[in-house]
């Protein structure tokens, strides 16, 4: 489940207060209306496990996840997942990040560096014309991974120093390092993408003699979503580890070719593993 750690690193780097709440135009879908689907409603009018709502979710949706890994605003996260920690390993990081769109004063705070991120990802999204509802929620994924990366590994009573902020994501270019880091990315990737479809059917069954008497009641029923994508992203953490050494640091260069095929391919075997974890119920 997701530790103490990576649930204060959101709320510790988290406020940027740079994206839009608005997703993209670029719709995932609306709420399913097939059995499946009314059979998650009908889920939530009883007393089933959180985990048995999620597994049940995970089916309805098994279409939109299976081909969500080729999305275009998906795919520009995911570059960006992977190429910043090898420019943090590169000579001029600040000018290396400014050629992707992160410039100003992104390398001398960890919220400065998180805005940017954000808002490089916007930029190249919107020129590429790839808005996307998949695509906004990975950007947003990604920018909590690395707030969780840093509240994990850098100094909490004084403020980080650009250096340390520059080698604690430098760091992430190991394998096992990049490995649990690609771990939080597609596991809180997940949460939001079920969340997605879960979230206006919720609001149905909140209010007084309902599901969820209360908004304590929903927020709980998010952190067991939470950890229900958390435990299933465990087969994403070696994949993704040993991919990135294997390219990296033993293949012949990293591509964006290679970068999308590799998030697609990982994003498939997450929706695998949601699958497997189903049919095991």
């Amino acid at each position: 489940m997701f530790s103490a750690c990576q649930l204060k690193g959101v709320g510790r780097f988290m406020g940027l207060g740079n994206w839009s709440a608005d997703l993209g135009h670029v719709r995932l879908g609306t709420l399913p209306q097939s059995k499946r689907w009314r059979d998650v409603v009908a889920m939530l009018e009883t007393s089933a496990s959180v985990a048995e709502v999620a597994q049940a979710s995970a089916l309805a949706v098994e279409s939109a996840l299976s081909h969500a890994g080729s999305d275009s605003g998906f795919q520009i996260a995911a570059q960006f997942m992977v190429e910043l920690p090898l420019l943090a390993r590169a000579p001029g990081f600040a000018e290396a990040l400014a050629g992707i769109g992160i410039t100003g004063d992104a390398t001398e705070s960890v919220p400065a560096l998180l805005a940017g991120v954000s808002a490089a990802i916007d930029a190249r999204a919107s020129a590429a014309g790839a808005r996307s509802d998949l695509g906004e929620l990975a950007q947003m994924a990604l920018v909590e991974a690395l707030a969780v990366e840093f509240d994990r590994n850098l100094p909490s009573l004084f403020m980080p120093t650009p250096a340390e902020i520059r080698r604690e994501l430098a760091r992430l270019a190991g394998g096992d390092r990049f490995g649990s880091f690609a771990r939080v990315f597609f596991a809180r990737l997940t949460q939001k993408t079920l969340g997605y479809y879960l979230s206006r059917e919720l609001a149905n069954h909140t209010g007084p003699g309902l599901r969820f008497a209360s908004d304590a009641d929903r927020v709980l029923f998010d952190q067991a979503l939470a950890t229900h994508a958390w435990e299933a992203s465990r087969i994403v953490e070696a994949f993704a580890g040993g991919w990135y050494g294997k390219t990296i640091w033993q293949g012949d260069g990293l591509t964006a070719a290679k970068t999308a095929r590799f998030a697609d391919f990982a994003f498939r075997k997450l929706c695998g593993e949601l699958g497997r974890r189903r049919d095991a119920a």
